[in-house]
């Protein structure tokens, strides 16, 4: 379905097979260049991210004509691209599932705040656990 005038907010959360611990901090880099590729790709785009070492949440304005599973798989793939052209192989092999739910426009500072503090949260919640009281 096309929605190419309407601000579609999404809160993204993609996760590492079997849920492992690959994401290194040495990683993160390349991972925000992806990022920035797809910012470069949409020029209305707006993207707020957190990297942890077994999952990534983003925070993403849709863009138009792209489904959520389209943006996934491009991430993904982007992801992937960058971590291999800067020397990390063998790539993030990712779950097939991921969770999405979209975020009304006044929440949307609330959110992000959420985005920021997701390190911090993981000290004290999985992401298993966050993952079941999402109802996954």
């Amino acid at each position: 379905m096309n929605h190419s005038h309407s601000n579609i907010w999404t809160h993204l959360v993609l996760w590492t097979k079997d849920h492992q611990r690959v994401i290194s901090y040495e990683m993160n880099p390349s991972i925000k260049e992806a990022m920035d590729l797809v910012l470069l790709e949409h020029s209305d785009q707006q993207l707020h991210y957190s990297i942890l070492q077994d999952h990534i949440h983003l925070l993403v304005k849709l863009p138009g004509k792209t489904s959520v599973d389209n943006l996934v798989d491009h991430l993904q793939e982007l992801i992937c691209d960058r971590l291999t052209q800067n020397g990390f192989e063998p790539c993030i092999e990712w779950d097939k599932d991921y969770h999405a739910h979209s975020v009304s426009l006044n929440r949307l500072s609330a959110e992000k705040s959420l985005l920021e503090r997701q390190e911090y949260k993981h000290k004290e919640i999985s992401l298993f656990e966050e993952l079941k009281f999402l109802g996954m």
